[in-house]
């Protein structure tokens, strides 16, 4: 079990100081996923191969796979013994509740359903858009889709990088990211949490 946080106390600095470490750690993770997306390929490339042509939401639900599973993943790994991502333990983080304890399983699902399902499957349905050749058709949904896009990512990063570093999903599921331990993995349980790493951070 990761050691106790402390009360949430945030750090009043216009850029987040831990904002490129949290960026760093997303990215690693992400490999992970793309990795997911790259199995979840093959069967997708053999039914487009073998079956008559889809038309855009059979496909669209397919897109919903990858989402779901590293949605999953990472929620498991949040509210698990290491408080972390594998990005986040390579960088040092973990996750833990605004009120001091460990993220519940509910909440950490709830974070990245936010954080991850949300965005990527505007980002699958934007793609998909432009495959199916609907923006050219003016689909509204498209059209809707990628004006969400572009809000709910460019809010996300910047409400990372600035101040308290809590981005909607942080504050919807009530977690924060913090500095793990120093001298351990994220997690630990031997460990105590110094008191530099008590501000309030996202990844």
């Amino acid at each position: 079990m990761p050691p106790p946080f402390e009360p949430d106390t945030p750090r009043r600095t216009l850029i987040n100081h831990l904002a490129g470490l949290r960026l760093q750690a997303y990215a690693l993770d992400c490999l992970g996923y793309l990795g997911v997306a790259a199995l979840l390929a093959v069967p997708g490339v053999i039914a487009y191969l073998t079956l008559p042509a889809l038309s855009f939401w059979p496909v669209w639900g397919l897109s919903l796979i990858p989402a779901a599973v590293a949605t999953v993943w990472a929620a498991a790994a949040e509210s698990g013994p290491h408080a972390a991502t594998r990005g986040k333990r390579a960088r040092g983080l973990r996750v833990g509740s605004t009120d001091g304890g460990p993220l519940p399983r509910g909440r950490a699902l709830l974070r990245n359903v936010a954080k991850i399902a949300i965005p990527w499957q505007l980002g699958h349905t934007v793609a998909l858009g432009a495959s199916f050749g609907l923006f050219e058709t003016g689909a509204p949904f498209i059209l809707t889709a990628t004006a969400l896009t572009y809000v709910v990512v460019g809010v996300g990063v910047g409400m990372t990088v600035l101040g308290s570093g809590r981005p909607p999903h942080d504050r919807l599921a009530g977690s924060r990211v913090v500095a793990a331990p120093h001298g351990s993995g994220a997690g630990s349980p031997q460990a105590t949490e110094p008191a530099g790493a008590r501000a309030t951070g996202e990844e």
